[in-house]
């Protein structure tokens, strides 16, 4: 076998390996959120005895997911809506008018991207505004975080649209914002789904900034779950497994689905531009 055969081989073996580390903790949680307690406590990745979907029902129940799921929903879908609308309608305004100040715009989003989060000062600016502890307070919150990232994405894909279709647009009578939404967001269909399937998965498994921005049981975020079942039940390690499946598997199954829009849509205004 020659050497450039061989070596892609080994780095297969390597990744494989590598790949073990993430692998095993996964399908460890899965099977222990289907055992018995005592199987629970050995936190292996056998197969358990007996099928135990009840952890399921138990958690479900005692721990409120309920309403933690229809938290997530509101405040991730709405979240994700305005990062999308925002960035989007920003980007196109920016990139086509290339003006010292849509400049300065630029260059203040891309600080938004290693600009740290302080909790102090947006809670005392939420409680001056009179919205701390409601779910519109952690929306603007997640789209004043994300949104600089959902930028640079939508800006680097609107180079790759033609300025003549501004121009057949604006004779056809599309003009501003009208032009934008009729005319050129249709073609940013990629880069769209690249930026809410990412901005959606993000926020669903968000922990740390609802912890300081819900000051109420009744608002709590599946993540947050996680936290407060872990607290009630950190010895029944079946049920905060099965705890953990519940809130990963919107995120799994989103990113299965988008996963070749968010390949596409993250190389194609780097191939193209």
């Amino acid at each position: 076998m020659s050497t450039s055969r061989r070596y892609p081989i080994v780095w297969e073996v390597i990744l494989w390996l590598l790949s073990l580390t993430i692998l095993y903790p996964l399908a460890m949680v899965v099977m222990t959120s289907f055992k018995s307690l005592g199987e629970a406590s050995q936190l292996s990745i056998s197969l358990p005895e007996h099928f135990h979907f009840e952890n399921y029902k138990t958690v479900f129940v005692q721990g409120k997911m309920l309403q933690a799921l229809m938290n997530s929903m509101l405040i991730t879908g709405c979240s994700v809506l305005l990062i999308v609308i925002l960035s989007g309608t920003l980007s196109f305004t920016i990139m086509r008018n290339r003006s010292a100040l849509n400049r300065a715009i630029y260059s203040m989003m891309t600080l938004g991207l290693i600009a740290p989060f302080a909790a102090l000062p947006t809670i005392k600016t939420l409680q001056f505004l009179h919205i701390y502890g409601t779910y519109t307070s952690v929306i603007l919150v997640y789209t004043a975080l994300f949104m600089s990232f959902a930028t640079m994405l939508f800006s680097g894909f609107m180079l790759t649209v033609p300025r003549e279709l501004d121009e057949a647009g604006i004779i056809d009578g599309c003009i501003g914002f009208s032009l934008f939404y009729k005319v050129i967001l249709p073609l940013l269909l990629p880069i769209t789904v690249t930026v809410a399937i990412l901005n959606f998965m993000w926020v669903w498994n968000e922990f740390y900034y609802p912890l300081f921005l819900v000051n109420k049981s009744s608002m709590w975020t599946l993540p947050l779950t996680v936290y407060n079942f872990f607290g009630r039940f950190n010895r029944s390690w079946h049920l905060v497994s099965a705890n953990m499946v519940i809130v990963s598997m919107p995120v799994v199954i989103a990113y299965l689905f988008a996963q070749k829009y968010i390949i596409s849509g993250m190389t194609a205004g780097a191939v193209k531009g």
